[in-house]
């Protein structure tokens, strides 16, 4: 496939931004040997999509329920709290991951793994909003998850496709982190089963009649500001033209995986979660900034929750993440995309040394994984640790504050800025917590 030249060749910052100077200097040069007649907004436009791939984005990858630490990247072996999991060699020395496994264990070289995770909430709901919004949870305020922090960060009117999508379906709804105080503006689109768009998404009418519906819609709404609903005509125009992009883009071909290769489509497995993260490269390849894939399983409802049959169960749940996990790493380095790619993988706490009678485990917060790829991370390297019966963090205990800060750092987001929600009231990004300087060194 041929690629296309910008038709300015112009250098970007961590965000994918240019600076006017560079810009007009390059468009003098470019207008001067005669090769362009744009102006200057049709070259902002030129170039706007390039400029988008080149800023950072971010794929949250969703173990909803929370896997074990001693089944995943923080194996115990000669642990009574071990279990019937082995351990097995990564591409690292001396890094070991259980056997479950095999093809994440041969990118050790692409991850950082953090293993002394340590937070206060070991209940799902409370846990889910903490890690997923870097707050603790209150019924007084519903804090927004990152995605919808990231989608209001990187909010761009004249861009068709959504800042930050979400792929497959919570596991149970009432426990669901979204957009919260910021308001559905800047809440997710949510594909449930990846290839197969929502129901409601392509007009029912040819494009060029829902044009002139459009333009019908924007005559009464005309006529209804100047009576003094100019405030609620702007905010529903808003919705609307943002939507009408969406339905008539071309861009919609992205969502469609048939348009891939049945070799890559088979190397991410034929799974729900396999699929996703196939849409999740192409999504991030067209400019989206956000996108979480959320793994809860085909072969039952439990997902990651594996307080009974975890022995049964969890080898079930990695053969799925597994190849999905690795071929996107490796798909993502082979098209040059890593570098400005955040790719996260985790769930809300990890499970409790002590194991059931059935081969299962409780919830457990005081020593979970976390692994994190791309985007400047550094790969190969193993950050904090556990006890040899995976009791407690003995070294380098993290934070939800300190994974939420080194979020932002990485997107280029300002964690001490304050933003407003619908009702204008002031809160922070990220409150306290450090960036994990590790990671980047």
């Amino acid at each position: 496939m041929t690629m296309a030249t910008p038709l300015l060749d112009l250098s970007v910052d961590r965000n994918g931004l240019t600076n006017r100077r560079e810009f007009l200097v390059k468009l003098g040069a470019a207008s001067a040997a005669g090769v362009m007649t744009l102006g200057w907004r049709d070259m902002l436009v030129a170039q706007a999509d390039e400029l988008r791939r080149q800023g950072k984005a971010m794929i949250l990858l969703w173990m909803d329920g929370g896997p074990s630490q001693f089944d995943t990247f923080n194996p115990k072996i000669g642990s009574p709290n071990q279990g019937p999991a082995r351990a097995i060699s990564t591409s690292v020395a001396g890094v070991q991951f259980a056997d479950f496994w095999p093809q994440t264990a041969m990118l050790m070289d692409k991850l950082a793994v953090i293993r002394s995770m340590r937070t206060p909430e070991a209940e799902h709901d409370r846990a889910i909003t903490h890690v997923r919004t870097g707050f603790p949870p209150t019924p007084a305020f519903r804090y927004p998850t990152f995605g919808s922090l990231v989608a209001r960060e990187r909010e761009d009117l004249s861009y068709d496709l959504p800042a930050f999508v979400r792929i497959g379906k919570p596991r149970i709804k009432t426990r669901d982190v979204d957009a919260g105080a910021l308001g559905v503006r800047f809440s997710s689109f949510n594909v449930d089963e990846a290839g197969k768009l929502p129901s409601n998404v392509r007009p029912v009418v040819p494009a060029e009649t829902l044009r002139r519906r459009l333009a019908l819609t924007d005559q009464f709404d005309s006529q209804f500001a100047t009576a003094g609903g100019a405030k609620e005509v702007a905010d529903k125009k808003s919705i609307y033209d943002r939507t009408a992009r969406f339905v008539l883009s071309p861009r919609l071909e992205t969502f469609d995986l048939e348009r891939e290769p049945d070799s890559l489509r088979d190397a991410y497995g034929r799974t729900n979660f396999g699929q996703g993260c196939l849409l999740a490269r192409r999504l991030v390849e067209q400019g989206v900034s956000f996108v979480e894939v959320i793994s809860t399983g085909d072969r039952n409802d439990a997902g990651w929750d594996t307080h009974n049959n975890g022995f049964r169960d969890t080898p079930y749940l990695a053969a799925e993440v597994d190849p999905a996990y690795a071929t996107l790493l490796q798909d993502l380095s082979d098209r040059g995309m890593l570098d400005k790619t955040l790719v996260v993988w985790m769930g809300e706490f990890g499970r409790t040394p002590k194991i059931k009678p059935d081969g299962g485990r409780d919830h457990y917060a005081k020593g979970w994984p976390v692994v994190m790829s791309g985007a400047g991370v550094r790969g190969g390297q193993i950050i904090g640790a556990t006890d040899i019966d995976g009791i407690d963090v003995t070294d380098r205990p993290i934070s939800v504050a300190d994974l939420c800060r080194t979020f932002c750092h990485v997107m280029g987001m300002d964690a001490n800025e304050e933003y407003h929600t619908t009702d204008n009231r002031p809160m922070k990004v990220v409150d306290g917590g450090k960036v994990i300087d590790e990671l980047f060194a």
